[in-house]
């Protein structure tokens, strides 16, 4: 957190330089000091950041020239309504610190340009490449992702046909394929897990999984079988002691079940030893699981089920989606621990965090989906907030970034290309209390 302590400066001397010349040392006096930390605390907490004030200095400096080379720079500034193409190669006074996200994330590196007694210019250098950003840029890449193409959001730019439809409000943790290439997608809902499939041009409600001996699904994915998908469920133990403001619910992950194309129960089971087992999904025929702040990996055999290793990471996991956001070939591995989201590529088991958010607090609700709503052969990422509102995110050369600006509150978007003639279809829920909502299918253009 910001210290209310000055930075120390150079006291007001003068030095002789090697050739007997005196040459000025570059001072501040208290109350230019007090001035600039003011108007620096107060340009990041118009932007929602925060600095460290032990590390706050200021310095003697020039503006870059205004080139092709420094054009990052100045558009970085131009972003927040600074334009320092008049300052370019003129003197002033520059302010330092360490940039921090308010959950006290490192960020970067926060520069403050000062001019007589203002503020002319403000950005940061930040992101796995040190690069010039906005105040406005929150989340710059922490890795090159190696990204062959970004997202052009200019709106839904696919055609849509629309038809009144009634599904689950928490949309779907994973999508199949039966044994006749009809598309399934699975939800949980109040402990069950209810299967729907779209076949003969309608989404319709399949089959419902229920469970006994008071255990509930907390998790659930398709994964490839000999005759279509196939799913595993995660099963848990839920208990609920005391009421009111001290009612507090324990999970406890119990095991593994299976279930064939047909969704019939069968004898495979994988016992769960840790009871922080948290989101299952599937990597073609095999799984991964979140444990605690482990990814498990198990892989089917002539024995049954086998554990064959597993990864670590900083952070607990809720929900896990895998795609390929840019049709590069190279899956992301997007994940959730409720307070924010991650992306992850992966080389053998060893995950490699490219981009992330720094909240810190209870901000994300349910699974994550992906698709591409307007047609221009990116994925953008979709992630409910607490309230129950989808955001959206957009693969941007900077970051992904979010974009809420036509979605009304209240409204979830969970995409999926249901009828298999590649486009990405989705549902639209308008209504989170009743569930209503839209089967919304993409239509071909016209030739």
């Amino acid at each position: 957190m910001k210290k209310h302590l000055l930075c120390a400066v150079v006291m007001a001397a003068l030095t002789l330089s090697a050739c007997g010349q005196e040459e000025a040392v570059f001072t501040l006096t208290a109350a230019q000091q007090e001035q600039y930390t003011q108007l620096m605390e107060e340009v990041a907490e118009e932007y929602y950041w925060d600095f460290d004030g032990d590390s706050l200095r200021f310095a003697a400096g020039v503006v870059p020239e205004n080139t092709e080379e420094n054009a990052d720079f100045f558009a970085a500034c131009a972003e927040t309504d600074y334009n320092m193409t008049s300052y370019a190669g003129t003197e002033v006074v520059v302010g330092t610190a360490n940039l921090m996200h308010y959950n006290g994330d490192a960020a970067g590196q926060l520069m403050c340009y000062f001019s007589g007694s203002s503020l002319v210019g403000v950005c940061y250098q930040g992101g796995y490449d040190n690069s010039w950003y906005s105040l406005n840029a929150r989340n710059p890449y922490e890795a090159n992702g190696n990204f062959q193409s970004y997202e052009n959001w200019e709106g839904m730019g696919t055609s849509f046909s629309m038809t009144p439809a009634s599904f689950p409000k928490e949309g779907f943790l994973s999508a199949g394929k039966d044994k006749d290439g009809n598309v399934l997608t699975a939800s949980l809902q109040d402990g069950a897990v209810q299967v729907y499939r779209y076949q003969k041009g309608a989404l319709r409600l399949w089959r419902t999984l229920t469970f006994g001996s008071g255990l509930e699904a907390t998790s659930a994915t398709f994964f490839d079988g000999a005759e279509g998908s196939e799913l595993a469920v995660v099963l848990s133990s839920i208990t609920e002691e005391g009421s009111g403001e001290s009612e507090h619910v324990f999970t406890r992950s119990e095991k593994i079940l299976f279930y064939d194309a047909n969704m019939q129960k069968t004898s495979e089971e994988i016992p769960l030893e840790s009871s922080d087992a948290g989101a299952l999904a599937a990597e073609g025929s095999k799984l991964i699981l979140s444990d605690d702040k482990t990814i498990q990996y198990y892989e089917r055999g002539e024995g049954g089920w086998s554990n064959t290793g597993f990864t670590r990471l900083k952070h607990n996991v809720d929900y896990i989606h895998i795609t390929d956001l840019d049709g590069n070939g190279v899956k992301e591995y997007l994940m959730s621990d409720g307070m924010d989201l991650y992306l992850y590529q992966k080389n053998d088991n060893n995950f490699r965090k490219i981009w992330s958010t720094h909240l810190g607090v209870e901000s994300l609700y349910g699974p994550i989906t992906s698709g591409d709503l307007n047609g221009d052969g990116v994925k953008e990422v979709y992630v409910c907030d607490m309230t129950g509102t989808t955001i959206r995110y957009l693969l941007t050369e900077k970051g992904l970034r979010s974009s809420n600006e036509d979605i009304v509150y209240g409204q979830c978007i969970y995409p999926y290309d249901l009828n298999s003639d590649g486009l990405d279809d989705y549902w639209l829920v308008t209504d989170i209390e009743e569930r209503n909502g839209s089967l919304c299918m993409a239509e071909q253009a016209a030739e």
